[in-house]
């Protein structure tokens, strides 16, 4: 049944696209952007709220190009493109409304030929520029109804209707379904309320609070993007290494080949240990804070940290190719020496008997 209480006065729904473009951004060389000015983007926290809580070490720029569309840069390689659109009407034509805009091509296609335009522009502040990974995220927000609606009854009356926009579906919805929709659930007053899924959340609180909490659910997207670039990175060797076929030429038996593999690998292992701590260290979370906790939530609800637990096993085992790339160089090292040594001596063997001869 409708909520027909909660009719939306002032909301929006906006879109998320996050690419993973290159290896670090280097922010200190851009001051513009498409003509547009960046600027540091800080946490804008509640006024109660410790900033100690949440801050970016090296804080992204951002730049607003037009009134429906901000991007958003972090300097290990990963560009935000949001694209807002208003609304208002009852909360279950918002459903409809943030279906419409997740489904809509054009929108993705519009993200698209926005971080083209700004990729243009970047140049030598791109570091290894690689093919884009890709992540969405929808936030269907609400700063006010036209009547007070506590997020109470927010959750009781309008539970189906938030499942939907939660979901991207109209239902009818199991209640186990959609129970776990809504699950994770915050409020720090009693007429606000936050919901995180994987894709998508719902976000009913006051404009400074609501940013805070998409800057912290585009970010933990950004950790996602970045995060799948590694892997995806990391199968790729891993299949370029499971195709090598065995050579039996001069460079093979001196090992060489064998050392080039494992210097590869080395490099490789340094090269994401310190990309990968660089995004994980992006933003320091500290404490049980009301944002942090939400953090915390939606990092769960992307997996994270089963993205990062992947991520250590594939390293692992390049590890372990790596020492035997190591080894089976200085074994060949090993044996070619020997056989010089043996060589030199039936050479020197040889020579005697041909002196003794004579």
């Amino acid at each position: 049944m409708a909520f027909d209480g909660a009719h939306v006065a002032a909301g929006t729904v906006r879109a998320f696209f996050l690419y993973d473009i290159a290896d670090s951004i280097d922010l200190r060389q851009l001051r513009t952007v498409r003509g547009e000015g960046l600027a540091p983007a800080h946490f804008s926290l509640r006024p109660h709220t410790s900033p100690a809580y949440l801050q970016f070490p090296t804080p992204p720029l951002v730049a607003f190009l037009g009134p429906a569309r901000r991007i958003k840069l972090f300097d290990y390689g990963v560009i935000s493109v949001r694209l807002a659109a208003p609304f208002s009407g009852s909360l279950r034509e918002m459903v409809q409304f943030a279906n419409d805009l997740r489904n809509n091509e054009a929108v993705a296609n519009a993200a698209r030929d926005t971080v083209q335009e700004v990729i243009a522009e970047l140049g030598d502040a791109l570091e290894d520029p690689h093919t884009a990974l890709i992540e969405d995220y929808f936030i269907a927000r609400v700063e006010q109804f036209t009547q007070p609606v506590k997020a109470d009854d927010l959750l009781v009356r309008g539970r189906d209707e938030l499942a939907a926009l939660i979901l991207g579906e109209t239902g009818p919805f199991s209640a186990a379904q959609r129970d776990e929709a809504i699950r994770l659930n915050f409020s720090y007053y009693p007429d606000d309320l936050t919901i995180v899924q994987w894709d998508a959340a719902f976000v009913y609180d006051r404009p400074e609070s609501a940013d805070a909490i998409e800057d912290i659910l585009e970010f933990a997207n950004s950790q996602l993007v970045e995060l799948r670039t590694y892997d995806a990175l990391l199968d790729s060797e891993l299949d370029a290494i499971y195709a090598v076929k065995p050579e039996r030429t001069l460079r093979a038996l001196l090992g060489r080949r064998a050392a080039e593999q494992a210097a590869t690998l080395r490099y490789l292992i340094v090269d994401v240990l310190e990309l990968t701590d660089r995004a994980s260290n992006a933003l320091k979370v500290i404490g049980d804070a009301y944002y942090a906790r939400i953090y915390r939530a939606v990092s769960a609800r992307l997996a994270l940290d089963d993205w990062q637990r992947q991520i250590d096993r594939k390293i692992r085992s390049i590890g372990e190719m790596y020492r035997f790339f190591d080894d089976q160089a200085r074994a060949r090292r090993d044996v070619f020496l020997e056989i010089i040594i043996i060589a030199l001596i039936v050479l020197e063997v040889v020579i005697g008997a041909l002196a003794l001869r004579h």
